[in-house]
């Protein structure tokens, strides 16, 4: 990293002089001070003002992946404290919400992605099916408070020949039953979640 940085460090250095005195040369600037200053503000303009941008820049990166990290943390440290079960509400064609409780895995290579098992012929899957849209709340944690919620919850139906493909990407969802005949599997994408506790001020999280 260090010989790298010093190698940039040199090229912008020695093109600011070159810049520098091809400037001066240009405008016939003549006499040491004059020169020295005019070279002064010309290489502060190119070398200085770039390298305190990169540096900004580079900062505010850092801070932006620091703090979606400490996000991710908070979504699954939440996730460790309360029952894997689900408040599902749905919505029917007709605008009728249908609310339900149904237990829930998580998707073990997204943390946004949660499955559930249910029969073809519920309500929920026909809701579901239909506008392809939930949201979800889960139990209070009895000694924090903890819990999450989502109103913004992308769903779809996992059905016949897509069930088994889908049982071999995510074998985890098979933690919730042996039996998927005449059943489906709901995948819910949360986009974003709202965490709260009786402790801390709640917390949104996107995804």
């Amino acid at each position: 990293m260090y010989p790298k940085r010093f190698i940039q460090l040199f090229i912008i250095f020695f093109i600011t002089i070159f810049i520098s005195l091809g400037i001066v040369s240009l405008f016939n600037v003549s006499g040491f001070w004059l020169q020295g200053i005019l070279i002064t503000i010309i290489g502060y303009i190119v070398l200085i003002i770039p390298l305190t941008t990169l540096t900004i820049l580079k900062q505010r990166k850092k801070f932006s992946s620091r703090t979606d990290s400490n996000s991710d943390d908070v979504f699954n440290n939440t996730l460790a404290k309360v029952e894997n079960v689900f408040v599902l509400a749905t919505k029917s064609e007709a605008g009728n919400l249908t609310a339900s409780i149904v237990t829930f895995k998580q998707s073990a290579s997204d943390d946004n992605v949660f499955f559930i098992v249910t029969g073809s012929d519920t309500e929920r899957t026909a809701n579901i099916a239909h506008n392809g849209v939930a949201a979800v709340t889960t139990w209070y944690d009895e000694k924090t408070g903890s819990r999450f919620s989502s109103k913004h919850v992308a769903a779809s139906i996992v059905a016949a020949d897509q069930v088994q493909a889908t049982l071999q990407k995510h074998p985890e969802i098979k933690a919730l039953g042996d039996n998927f005949n005449n059943h489906v599997i709901i995948q819910l994408t949360l986009d974003s979640a709202l965490i709260e506790s009786f402790r801390d001020q709640p917390i949104a999280v996107s995804f």
